[in-house]
């Protein structure tokens, strides 16, 4: 069976690639060669007429329990939704993005602690361990696609710089779920009154306070919230 893949996030995405050919797939460079196409993190909405190339057509990979957190950033969004539960979707994939037929999804609970970071490698790992015997059934005939209810969709936006810049007239637990939906990137920042960018890498709710924990100034490396303000009492945030 020759697999054409397609991914994007690097280091996540070769968890799938890997998963195929540890699975014994011949993994060939062009869709026409391919029985069947598979799509992980790619971020790029691929042409019809390259989707209908294989056989089998294409399985996206899809980091959230679809129709729910569809889009490019449905793990920020879950993370900073408060979202106790996401998942990994199989589906088939389509020129819209995420709309496709459900072969099958596995649901991941979200720990009170997970970044974006630690909340994706866990996600891919399930996801390359749900997609090999999804293909297998799919290739057989024993999955019937389920399509998705359009009216129960929920959307997430491309990420840029500018999102992770903190209001602090949110509340403290959202600001809280802010630092930990943005690691690594965009990352939750401020400014300091000299003009300079105050990254919050790590916080905490204490009593409906938030306390960050570790920061990074601007030029600086990482350090603890104490010693940072050691060196900057009176600083003021905007």
């Amino acid at each position: 069976m020759k697999v054409v893949f397609f991914g994007g996030f690097k280091g996540f995405s070769e968890i799938y690639l890997n998963a195929l050919k540890k699975a014994g797939f011949e993994i060939v460079s062009e869709a026409k060669d391919a029985d069947l196409g598979v799509i992980a993190y790619y971020g790029k909405i691929i042409p019809k007429a390259v989707l209908e190339l294989p056989k089998y057509g294409f399985l996206n990979a899809h980091p959230s329990l679809l129709p729910h957190w569809r889009g490019p950033s449905p793990i920020q969004a879950a993370i900073l939704a408060g979202d106790k539960v996401t998942g990994v979707t199989i589906h088939l994939a389509t020129e819209k993005f995420d709309s496709g037929d459900i072969l099958a999804q596995k649901e991941v609970a979200i720990a009170p602690e997970d970044t974006c970071l630690s909340l994706t490698e866990r996600l891919a790992k399930e996801g390359a361990a749900l997609l090999i015997p999804t293909i297998s059934k799919w290739l057989s005939g024993k999955i019937k696609p389920t399509k998705q209810n359009d009216s129960e969709a929920t959307y997430t936006k491309l990420l840029k710089k500018e999102n992770g810049k903190i209001n602090w007239s949110r509340s403290a637990d959202y600001i809280e779920r802010m630092v930990r939906a943005y690691h690594p990137w965009p990352g939750a920042f401020t400014k300091m009154k000299n003009g300079k960018i105050l990254k919050i890498k790590k916080a905490e709710i204490v009593n409906g306070v938030l306390k960050p924990l570790i920061v990074q100034p601007e030029g600086k490396k990482e350090m603890s919230w104490d010693a940072f303000l050691r060196g900057h009492k009176g600083d003021t945030f905007i």
